[in-house]
C-alpha cells in the first residue's frame, strides 16, 4: 500500500517536465533556422556582387568586295508620258455631208491618200455653170473682136478718103472715137473671159477639195464623225498621228539645269516592254524655269521605226550627263563620312585577325548604284559594302567577300551573331 501511494506522485511530476521541454524547443529551432537563412542570404548576396559577368562575343560579320573597272555614266531618272511626234487635226474648208471615209481608227495612212470625201453634187453643178459662163464670155469676146475690126477698117477707109479731100474732119473724129470705144469694149470682154475662167478654176478646186487628202504619213488616231454627218469648217473630223518618232516632256530641277545639254543621250524604258531600252536625245530645253515648281521642261525625242512606242505610255527617262570608260568603281552603299571633316571615306579590312580601318577617298561621278573612285584605295583592298553602319574603326570583324557583280545584283543581309 505504501509503495503504491509513493510512486503515483512521481509519475505525475515526470510528465509535466516533458511538456515544458517541448514548449521551449520549438521557438529555439525557429530562431536557429532564421539565423542560418539570413547568413545564407547575406553570403549569396555578397557572392553575387563580387562575381564577374562573363560575355563571350564573336566578331561581327560584314560583306566586303574589291574595286573594279566599269563604264560609268552620271545620269538622272525622270518620268513623263509619251506623245506622238506630230499630230494633225483634219478639217474641211467648206460645209458638206460626208460621202465616204475609207480609213478607220488604227489604220496606217500615207500622205496624199483620200481619207474623207464630201457629197459633190452641188459642186458639180457649180462647175457646169462656170463652164457655161466661160463659153458665153468667149463668144461675146469673139463678137466684140469682130466689131472692133470693123471699126478699124472704117477708120482706114476714111484715111484714104481724107487724102482725096472727100471725108470731113467730123467723120474722122467720129471714126476715131468709135474705134476707141470698140477697143475698150474688147478689153472688157477679155476681162469677162478671164473672170469666167477664174470662176471655173475655183469651182473645180472646190470640187477637188471635197476629197480630203492625208497631209502626212501616220495612223488614224481618232475618227470624230461618220458617213452622213455634216462636216463644217469649225469641227474637227479626225486626227492623224505620226509615229516615226515619239517624244516626251520631262521636268528637271534647278540644280540639274546646267547639266542638261541639247543633243545629250537619253535612255527610255516603258512598262509594256520590260527589260528593253529605247535610245533618244534631248531635242529642246526651256529657257526659263517655272517659278512655282523651280523646274524646266526638257523635250526628249525618240526614234520609233517599228512603231513599238505609243502615245500615252508612261516612260522613265534617264538623261546621261557624263560618261567614264573603264574607271575604278565601288558600290555607293560602301561610302561613309570622314572623321576629319566633309568628304567621303570607306572602311578597309586588313590584318590578321581582320580589323577595320577608315580610309579617306576622292570620288567622282555616280549613277545611283556605283561611284567613281579617283584616289584613296588600291585594287587589292577589301572594302566593306554591307555592315559599314555597324562597325567602328579598329574593330575586329569577320569579312565575307562577294564579287562586285553579285553585290549589285542581289545584296544579301549579313547575319549578326552574339553569344552571351
Amino acid at each position: 500500500m505504501d509503495i503504491l501511494l509513493n510512486t503515483a506522485p512521481a509519475a505525475v511530476h515526470t510528465t509535466g517536465d516533458t511538456k515544458k521541454m517541448k514548449v521551449l524547443i520549438a521557438p529555439a529551432c525557429t530562431a536557429i533556422a532564421m539565423v542560418i537563412g539570413w547568413f545564407v542570404y547575406e553570403q549569396s548576396l555578397q557572392d553575387t556582387k563580387t562575381a564577374p559577368k562573363t560575355i563571350i562575343t564573336e566578331p561581327i560579320a560584314v560583306q566586303v568586295t574589291r574595286s573594279t573597272q566599269k563604264n560609268l555614266e552620271k545620269r538622272i531618272t525622270l518620268v513623263g508620258n509619251l506623245e506622238a511626234g506630230s499630230q494633225v487635226e483634219i478639217r474641211t474648208r467648206y460645209s458638206g455631208y460626208i460621202k465616204s471615209m475609207p480609213f478607220d481608227v488604227g489604220d496606217q495612212i500615207k500622205a496624199g491618200e483620200v481619207i474623207l470625201e464630201l457629197n459633190d453634187s452641188e459642186n458639180q453643178e457649180l462647175v457646169s455653170k462656170s463652164e457655161a459662163a466661160l463659153t458665153v464670155a468667149k463668144a461675146q469676146l469673139k463678137a466684140q473682136i469682130t466689131s472692133q475690126e470693123l471699126a478699124q477698117k472704117a477708120y482706114q477707109r476714111l484715111l484714104v478718103l481724107q487724102k482725096s479731100g472727100v471725108s470731113t474732119k467730123q467723120q474722122m473724129e467720129e471714126a476715131l472715137a468709135s474705134m476707141a470705144i470698140e477697143e475698150a469694149q474688147t478689153e472688157l470682154e477679155e476681162a469677162r473671159v478671164e473672170q469666167a475662167e477664174s470662176d471655173l478654176e475655183q469651182s473645180r478646186l472646190r470640187l477637188l477639195e471635197n476629197k480630203i487628202l492625208a497631209p502626212t504619213n501616220g495612223f488614224l488616231a481618232e475618227r470624230l464623225v461618220d458617213i452622213g454627218d455634216l462636216a463644217k469648217p469649225d469641227v474637227a473630223l479626225m486626227k492623224i498621228v505620226n509615229l516615226d518618232h515619239v517624244r516626251t516632256v520631262v521636268h528637271i530641277v534647278e540644280k540639274d539645269y546646267e547639266d542638261v545639254k541639247i543633243g545629250q543621250k537619253a535612255v527610255i524604258t516603258v512598262d509594256t516592254f520590260p527589260g528593253r531600252t529605247f535610245n533618244g536625245h534631248v531635242k529642246r530645253k526651256a529657257p526659263v524655269l517655272d517659278p512655282q515648281t523651280r523646274t524646266a521642261a526638257v523635250h526628249i525625242e525618240i526614234p520609233n521605226s517599228d512603231f513599238s512606242l505609243k502615245p500615252g505610255m508612261h516612260a522613265r527617262v534617264q538623261i546621261v550627263f557624263e560618261h567614264r570608260h573603264k574607271t575604278n568603281v565601288l558600290p555607293i552603299a560602301s561610302l561613309t563620312r570622314r572623321k576629319d571633316g566633309p568628304g567621303s571615306a570607306v572602311f578597309i579590312i586588313g590584318g590578321n585577325p581582320p580589323i577595320t580601318e577608315i580610309r579617306n577617298i576622292e570620288v567622282g561621278i555616280n549613277d545611283g548604284e556605283l561611284v567613281e573612285i579617283l584616289s584613296g584605295i588600291n585594287a587589292e583592298d577589301l572594302v566593306i559594302t554591307l555592315g559599314n553602319r555597324l562597325v567602328d574603326e579598329g574593330q575586329t570583324v569577320t569579312p565575307i567577300e562577294v564579287p562586285m557583280d553579285e553585290v549589285l545584283q542581289a545584296p544579301s543581309p549579313i547575319p549578326q551573331k552574339t553569344n552571351l
